[in-house]
């Protein structure tokens, strides 16, 4: 087994989300794909002259910091973009302490070389629908990854909507004149988010309709666009996509020779957001397995698409929706240079596990 895959060995017991996500970031292109488009927004309101200004720092407002290495890239990104901007005021948040306390050590590390103003990472919950623990601030932008997905409620759909409009509410105040919140989710005609919504009590497969209708009834203005990812699944022998529908086999794959093999149940877990042990043992362990199988080509992808929608705050001009409108046209149309592009790498990565 390769250094790599000792660094990553198969989830035993509990999940550890961050070794799952480690697994997923190997296999996927999504990661690549965000980054990519992440910086062609920027490109694209640089030359619209919104957000990032020559001269002035720029206010970046992380909704979801995770562990903090998503923050870096964003910081990195801005960097490269607007080189003659004046350093970067970044706001966190999460609602996991460990993640609060990550985000802001690692952040703390690099400050300097990264030319960070401001570090304010604190706890808080973004889908409780309390004010968030931000002033508001102009010239904002804030982003918003996959948290939407946990926004769901067991009391049905239309619970689901105020839980979600909760979190607009929230956002809109803290977005200043001319400020943006970039919210990032699978959308709802996505296999990923079907799938996974087929198995995780936890997930809302389809918030996109929800943000458009909560919009329109606020009237906030959205822009919209959709951008599809790839996940890509070693390729097993039928014999092994068997196994995976027996957890107790997991066990033996300490000093498995497989490594292949040990990589896929840990995608299995990423796209469940569930133990497969638990999945077993309510019995739905074999019709998904069987069900993503289904839906893997012949290359070992899995396609998903991902909605991106930029929400203006309520106090913007005229030509900050202009801009942000020919900004978001700009991004669409790098778009399949972008999918080819992580489509190779993904590719050549791919290789490596044959």
């Amino acid at each position: 087994m390769s250094s790599a895959d000792e660094q990553n060995p198969v989830l035993f017991g509990g999940i550890d989300y961050g070794r799952v996500f480690l697994t997923f970031a190997k296999c996927t292109d999504e990661k690549i794909a965000h980054g990519l488009i992440f910086e062609a927004l920027l490109h694209a309101l640089k030359e619209q002259g919104v957000v990032l200004r020559d001269g002035q720092p720029t206010t970046l407002v992380d909704l979801g910091c995770g562990e903090g290495n998503t923050a870096c890239e964003m910081i990195d990104a801005i960097t490269r973009v607007h080189p003659r901007g004046d350093g970067v005021n970044y706001y966190g948040l999460d609602a996991d302490v460990r993640f609060v306390l990550s985000t802001e050590r690692l952040l703390t590390e690099v400050k300097k070389s990264k030319h960070l103003r401001t570090i304010n990472v604190q706890r808080a919950d973004v889908l409780s629908g309390k004010p968030l623990p931000f002033p508001s601030m102009d010239h904002v932008l804030a982003t918003m990854g996959h948290v939407l997905y946990y926004a769901h409620s067991d009391k049905g759909k239309e619970q689901t909507k105020r839980n979600i409009a909760g979190v607009v509410d929230s956002v809109i105040e803290i977005l200043g004149q001319n400020g943006i919140c970039l919210f990032v989710h699978s959308a709802g005609h996505c296999p990923l988010a079907n799938l996974r919504a087929s198995v995780a009590d936890s997930v809302e497969a389809k918030p996109a309709r929800f943000i458009a209708e909560i919009a329109q009834e606020k009237r906030l203005d959205v822009v919209s666009f959709i951008a599809p990812y790839k996940l890509y699944f070693p390729r097993l022998i039928p014999e092994q996509w068997e196994e995976c529908k027996e957890p107790s086999s997991y066990d033996l794959l300490r000093n498995s020779k497989e490594p292949r093999f040990v990589l896929t149940p840990e995608l299995l877990t990423f796209i469940a957001q569930r133990g497969l042990k638990g999945l077993a043992h309510e019995r739905k362990l074999d019709r998904f397995v069987d069900e993503l199988k289904a839906q893997v080509d012949a290359d070992g992808a899995f396609v998903g698409l991902s909605d991106y929608q930029l929400m203006l705050s309520r106090r913007h001009s005229p030509e900050l929706g202009e801009s942000v409108e020919a900004a978001v046209c700009k991004v669409v149309d790098s778009l399949d240079r972008i999918g080819r592009e992580a489509e190779q790498v993904c590719k050549r990565r791919a290789l490596l596990h044959l």
